[in-house]
């Protein structure tokens, strides 16, 4: 089975943080607007950085997301128990076309979360069997769940505050004593807490699991 995914109406916002978020993670009073500008590209970088994470399949069209987007999946050489769509979360399928026939609603079911769809004949389960199906459908979240956002809320307080310093640094002593002295050690091969290969620190990571697009 080979798929193939193209994105038709792209998310309007990409963002997993509001303005206001992003500011109050970067310790900003609620009003300040003086770093929005970095404050809006850092984000952006940190919600793409999840994506990669997350393995979001990449739809023709438009970067990859969790925020709801409309999609058109087009499956060839579907044989098997149920589909398992590209996109999940939220799905709301507008129509399926297999080899060349619409189908009705009541022809299939889909969990909106997992995003498996399963054929239905008089309401009883049965196995996908075409040279050809065409999925049309919503996947992603409308409005940021509190979960999700809590994680990029954390990825961005401790990616905020740490432009500041070089993360590499394992410790620091700084010695005043008629002369200025400096000495720093720092960390030999991966620091502690950051993943070696992942594009998202692990503590981040483990936190992103009912959001990973893992096969079913």
């Amino acid at each position: 089975m080979r798929s193939f995914l193209t994105v038709t109406g792209a998310a309007g916002d990409l963002t997993l943080l509001t303005i206001a978020e992003m500011r109050a993670a970067a310790g900003l009073a609620v009003g300040d607007a003086s770093q929005d500008t970095a404050l809006q590209a850092m984000e952006a970088h940190n919600a793409a950085a999840i994506m990669s994470e997350c393995s979001i399949a990449v739809g023709a069209g438009a970067p990859p997301t969790l925020r709801k987007e409309r999609l058109t999946e087009t499956i060839y050489q579907a044989y098997a128990e149920n589909l398992t769509l590209s996109r999940r979360h939220e799905i709301d399928i507008d129509s399926i076309v297999e080899d060349g026939v619409t189908l009705l609603d009541t022809d299939f079911q889909v969990d909106p979360e997992s995003g498996l769809v399963t054929k239905l004949c008089d309401d009883f389960p049965v196995c996908w069997s075409a040279k050809k199906i065409v999925v049309v459908y919503d996947a992603g979240f409308e409005t940021v769940p509190g979960d999700l956002k809590k994680v990029a809320t954390d990825f961005f307080r401790t990616t905020w505050r740490e432009q500041k310093r070089d993360p590499l640094v394992k410790s620091q002593r700084v010695r005043i004593y008629d002369v200025d002295e400096t000495q720093q050690d720092f960390w030999v091969g991966s620091v502690p807490g950051q993943s070696v290969d992942g594009p998202v620190p692990d503590v981040v990571a483990g936190a992103l699991a009912r959001f990973r697009n893992q096969p079913v």
